[in-house]
């Protein structure tokens, strides 16, 4: 396990390199950083500053941030729905080092069930109809009916404070399940940026933590 010291400087490592933060709205690899950018009318990435690395909240690691406002140019087309932030190396171009989906919930670690197709995970948070994004855990066994990013919906049947299930669709069919697994399930929720709104993100919401 890294000391603090090593935490700060894998972090660094990261946000030392990514100099832009750019609008997204699909996710199509996360490992491999390949995502859909915004494309409203106008729109472009801006330039990040990071502030020091600090402890994290929970006292659990330590994190680098971004210090001031992301203040992103104002839509002046059609309106465009985005889900999340990607992190890159250039102002254009460049690599994807990190994602983000514009969601303050933390991941979800959850424990597939074949015999019924939910999802166990104590006091998980989630509300019906809220989209998860899904992704492996290292070494954890994938439900089979379950794909790497992915996003489904959360059910209202069969919820309960520590169990969820999931569909494909907005109150669809629950995913069926043939053999039992783990997983990570992301929350998050689409942002529609209207015409002529000026989207932005808060002093410190952009994180990278070890």
């Amino acid at each position: 396990m890294l000391t603090d010291s090593g935490r700060d400087s894998a972090n660094g490592g990261v946000s030392g390199t990514v100099t832009h933060i750019a609008l997204i709205t699909a996710i199509t690899d996360w490992r491999a950083g390949t995502v859909t950018e915004a494309s409203y009318t106008s729109y472009a990435r801006v330039a990040i500053t990071w502030a020091a690395a600090a402890a994290t909240a929970d006292g659990a690691g330590r994190k680098v941030a971004n210090t001031g406002a992301l203040n992103f140019p104002a839509n002046t087309g059609a309106d465009q729905a985005v889900i999340g932030w990607a992190g890159y190396t250039a102002s254009t171009a460049g690599t994807c080092k990190a994602i983000g989906l514009l969601d303050t919930d933390q991941p979800i670690i959850g424990n597939v069930i074949a015999s019924d197709d939910l999802i166990r995970a104590p006091a998980h948070g989630l509300s019906a109809d809220q989209r998860v994004f899904f992704l492996k855990v290292p070494h954890g066994t994938v439900p089979d009916t379950f794909a790497e990013n992915t996003a489904y919906y959360v059910l209202a049947a069969g919820l309960t404070a520590d169990v969820f299930a999931l569909s494909a669709t907005s109150g669809g069919a629950a995913i069926n399940t043939t053999n039992g697994g783990v997983g990570q399930f992301i929350p998050y929720t689409a942002q529609t940026i209207a015409t002529n709104g000026t989207p932005s993100i808060a002093d410190g919401a952009i994180i990278i933590k070890n």
